[in-house]
């Protein structure tokens, strides 16, 4: 029996959304329909949708845009671009920014029903590792705070722990609240940016990869160098906000090549 799940279907022209809704809740699926970046958007905020298949040239903003915008907000659902540009920017463009398939209008009642059946098999991957993710950092959070002795107990001294919060130099995370503080000041992080500072914080000091980053932070795997683009426009932000002067980071180290560290100030 195949799993079903909830899509959303955005294209500005009435008669392709209303057959790709068909087809596609055909298979049982909950679909629901978007003509533009908009209406799109006002659907995601109130249905928690598996899989978005999105055209690529809509009015306005493009499918391309929205697709960052999904990538930012919400890392688990899965995006189908779907277009009547078969070229290979496109092509690129759709897959550099995390789109998980690419199909050429008019696609067959078939293909559409197997690539939306494997974006929510992705989707429903992604939550899950999310949810071991989240399972092994409490395991492992509780595991720091059983009583040690000798050097284990200066070890764990030196982290910076203190319940649910991190401090790291004059930053300040709070884990319950989601609130981020630096310097006594509360600074406004997106959803994105605070994953990318608290794995960086749940390793201080330590260099962590592109591609691991990416995998933390937006739920994707990417190659290598795909991974390197996508991380670094989120680290650029995020010094925006915390260091006191970006242009000559005093937190957040580049290692050429490798990836970052976040780093205790001297």
């Amino acid at each position: 029996m195949k799993a079903t799940g909830k899509v959303l279907v955005v294209d500005d022209e009435p008669n392709i959304r209303n057959g790709l809704q068909a087809v596609i809740r055909s298979d049982g699926h909950v679909v629901q329909v978007a003509g533009d970046m908009t209406e799109a958007l006002a659907c995601l905020e109130g249905f928690s949708c598996d899989v978005a298949v999105v055209d690529i040239c809509m009015p306005g903003q493009t499918g391309i845009e929205l697709l960052g915008v999904i990538r930012e907000r919400w890392p688990y659902v899965s995006v189908v671009i779907l277009t009547g540009q078969g070229t290979l920017e496109t092509a690129i463009s759709a897959v550099r920014g995390g789109a998980m398939d690419y199909l050429l209008k008019p696609a067959a009642p078939a293909v559409i029903r197997r690539t939306v059946q494997k974006a929510l098999a992705k989707s429903r991957q992604r939550q899950e590792q999310a949810r071991l993710l989240d399972a092994l950092r409490e395991g492992l959070h509780r595991l720091e705070m059983l009583p040690a002795d000798g050097e284990e107990v200066e070890r764990r001294e030196k982290r910076p722990y203190f319940g649910n919060h991190i401090q790291v130099g004059d930053i300040h995370i709070d884990l319950a609240a989601h609130e981020v503080q630096v310097g006594g000041q509360q600074i406004s992080l997106s959803p994105s940016e605070y994953r990318l500072l608290v794995t960086l914080a749940n390793h201080v000091n330590q260099v962590l990869d592109y591609v691991t980053l990416v995998a933390e932070v937006l739920q994707y795997d990417a190659e290598p160098w795909e991974a390197r683009e996508l991380i670094k426009r989120h680290i650029f932000t995020l010094r925006q906000k915390i260091e006191p002067d970006p242009a000559h980071p005093r937190y957040i180290h580049n290692i050429r090549g490798i990836g970052y560290r976040l780093s205790l100030p001297v």
